[in-house]
């Protein structure tokens, strides 16, 4: 078994997301900015919405690891705050 450690990344923009050999990885969108209570924007990875307040987890096997590119998408129109956190578990 490998040595781990956390990553989070912060994300309000649409972009491509590199899991960088994650044996696993969450897509966190939080209900509200925790600075100044700005509700969050809707937002997808690889396609599938994040509903507010919950996460997409994606693990791998044991032993395998994640190289994909994700797709984060934040659709033009929102009328809060752009936020989406990016939890990693990686080889340390």
């Amino acid at each position: 078994m490998a040595n781990t450690r956390t990553v989070t990344v912060f994300t309000g923009e649409t972009s491509q997301f590199q899991a960088q050999g994650a044996f696993a990885i969450s897509f966190y969108r939080p209900n509200t900015n925790p600075n100044n209570g700005a509700a969050s924007n809707p937002v997808t990875v690889e396609g599938v919405p994040i509903e507010s307040g919950s996460s997409l987890n994606i693990r791998q096997n044991v032993g395998d690891r994640d190289f994909t590119q994700y797709q984060i998408v934040f659709p033009a129109g929102g009328t809060g705050e752009n936020l989406l956190f990016i939890i990693q578990i990686l080889e340390s």
